[in-house]
């Protein structure tokens, strides 16, 4: 069922569940495109990956409990703010799509399409606008694109960020987003505190001023991952460690 109920949540895009028929002005092509990429990419392995498991563990368990939703934004010349703000809306209404929560709602997930954008580095700077605030909220967010040319954690050579159209991903920040966050301080903050609270994420020396630095790190999670800045925070695709 397409999705729109102002009474629980107030959007400006329609959400579609990929079991759903193709919503209004969207192609019967481009709604297959999506569904191929989310179902035969994201959800399989590849032998350039560099690790066992699928390109994104996480969205096949999404997919099947019909928890992967999407929704289409037409235009190739789309205003940056407006941008923002449609990924703004989606994170204030995050918390209340179904379901709300229980163990299942961790594999909430939307993905908004942008078929007719082609100035890629436009998503990326809405991505990098948002990721402060969503890191903030415990979201990821992440970019998609043709031609996208970071490389996997485990095999730089690898594109795990191709997708036939542009798109913007959202869903709950996991325990394994570590590699993605472990770049700024402000991120590990919002990490630690959702997932290990107790820990102090002040400086091991005492100066309150100085935040968690994985460097200095005196938790569990010390150099288990490799230290990047990697930018698309996406499920666990091998842009994840899982």
């Amino acid at each position: 069922m397409n999705e729109q109920s102002p009474g629980t949540f107030d959007l400006s895009v329609t959400l579609s569940t990929l079991a759903d028929p193709a919503p209004p002005a969207v192609s019967e092509w481009e709604f297959e495109t999506v569904k191929h990429w989310a179902k035969n990419w994201l959800s399989k392995s590849h032998p350039n990956l560099g690790r066992t498991g699928a390109v994104c563990p996480f969205t096949g368990t999404s997919i099947k409990k019909n928890l992967f939703r999407v929704a289409f934004v037409r235009g190739n010349n789309l205003d940056h703010d407006k941008m923002v703000g449609l990924l703004e809306e989606i994170a204030a209404a995050f918390p209340v799509l179904p379901p709300v929560d229980g163990p299942e709602s961790i594999y909430k997930a939307v993905v908004v399409v942008f078929p007719e954008v082609t100035e890629f580095g436009q998503i990326d700077a809405v991505q990098d606008e948002c990721k402060n605030a969503f890191v903030k909220r415990g979201l990821m967010v992440g970019q998609f694109y043709p031609g996208h040319q970071q490389g996997g954690l485990r095999n730089p050579d690898f594109r795990p960020l191709d997708a036939p159209f542009a798109m913007l991903a959202v869903r709950h920040m996991v325990v394994t987003d570590y590699p993605f966050l472990c770049g700024s301080e402000k991120w590990m903050v919002a990490y630690v505190a959702r997932f290990a609270p107790a820990i102090s994420v002040t400086c091991p020396l005492g100066d309150p001023q100085e935040v968690w630095r994985p460097d200095r790190a005196t938790t569990p999670f010390d150099n288990s991952t490799p230290a990047g800045t990697h930018r698309a925070t996406f499920g666990h695709h091998d842009s994840a460690s899982t």
